[in-house]
């Protein structure tokens, strides 16, 4: 029986064949590469990957994780995580195998605020100035990170001002109101620190005219610039910056900086379409662009997540099908194991003469 390699030896008199032969099994394995992916791929279709910069400006990409999901740290640092200038975990305990740096936090969502905290103060500290941009991102975050490169290449000239991408998102003033009463009771007046309340309320009143305080989630991922970080270290522990607060770290952060004079930069290209996406590649493709579909009245809850989704970008809004991602998309949300793995292997293939089918230049 013939091998690929022995039939291509006795069909040398016919090259459309030798052609056939040799290339179906590298067809084969990208053809089987797009139907394991599924609905994902009418997404990852629309973006490519660019050529890096000529002078590339040095990122360091921080990944928050835990314990429990360390497989999902060493599928990052196998796959997207390879391409950054620096790469750490931080995660709830010390894995040397990985490696992970332990930060001293409680383990759970409600405290990721002050896991931020205590994160933010160690990078300053250890890494200074010695990088141009951080690179923020949850463990369930693929990054296109040539694409990062060449968007964050495009603020070159503003990196002496604090810098803050992402997908800006908007947080509604009730939405805002909520998360407060939820850790402080009804009455915010009454409970909370005085100079918390009047941060609190001053915010509440300057977002309310555009829709609400714009933020930039931390699923999507964001970059931020040295003059950031050493601006943000600076005022932590300020009333405004909620030193003491449960609050979400993305929520918190961004309430911080705007007392710095700081908002997140729309980073959106020319037609509207996300770089950095909340959602995987599925879902901001083929979610149903129907405003009724997330009626206050029929999702009155925040723990609907069309109703999320939807609120959160109040006033920003949002495409779906082939205006949901930009050509230069840096960053899908929710991308575990085994598709990690998928999406690497989609734009980056093994064979290496094919990457250029998905790479700009």
């Amino acid at each position: 029986m013939y091998t690929v390699l022995s039939l291509c030896w006795h069909v040398m008199a016919a090259p459309w064949l030798v052609l056939l032969c040799c290339v179906l099994p590298l067809l084969v394995h990208c053809q089987s590469i797009e139907d394991q992916l599924g609905d994902n791929m009418d997404a990852l279709r629309l973006v490519r990957v660019l050529p890096e910069p000529s002078s590339p400006q040095k990122i360091l990409c921080w990944v928050n994780t835990f314990d429990e999901n360390h497989n999902r740290a060493r599928s990052i640092k196998a796959t997207w995580g390879q391409r950054c200038d620096k790469l750490v975990f931080m995660s709830n305990v010390e894995d040397l195998s990985i490696p992970t740096a332990r930060v001293v936090a409680p383990a759970t969502h409600l405290h990721l605020w002050q896991k931020h905290r205590a994160v933010v103060r160690l990078l300053w500290r250890e890494y200074g100035d010695a990088y141009d941009w951080i690179f923020k991102c949850d463990d369930d975050t693929f990054v296109l990170v040539e694409n990062l490169r060449a968007y964050v290449a495009t603020q070159s000239t503003n990196m002496s001002r604090p810098l803050l991408l992402g997908h800006r998102m908007t947080l509604q003033w009730w939405e805002m109101q909520r998360a407060f009463e939820w850790f402080y009771g009804p009455n915010l007046q009454a409970t909370m620190h005085p100079k918390h309340f009047a941060a609190f309320s001053a915010t509440k009143t300057a977002t309310m005219p555009h829709g609400g305080l714009y933020y930039t989630p931390g699923g999507g991922g964001y970059a931020f610039n040295m003059a950031y970080l050493k601006l943000l270290v600076e005022h932590l522990d300020e009333p405004f910056c909620l030193p003491d607060e449960i609050v979400p770290d993305d929520w918190a952060i961004s309430f911080c900086m705007r007392f710095l004079g700081v908002v997140p930069v729309d980073t959106r290209d020319s037609a509207h379409r996300e770089r950095f996406h909340q959602y995987s590649p599925a879902r901001i493709y083929h979610e149903d662009h129907n405003p009724d579909a997330f009626d206050h009245d029929l999702y009155p809850s925040i723990e609907y997540e069309n109703n999320w989704f939807s609120d959160h970008g109040g006033g920003i809004g949002w495409q779906n099908a082939s205006q949901c991602a930009a050509p230069d998309t840096i960053s899908f949300h929710y991308i575990k194991p085994p598709l990690m793995e998928l999406v690497e292997a989609y734009y980056y293939p093994p064979n290496k003469s094919t990457s250029r089918l998905r790479r700009g230049g």
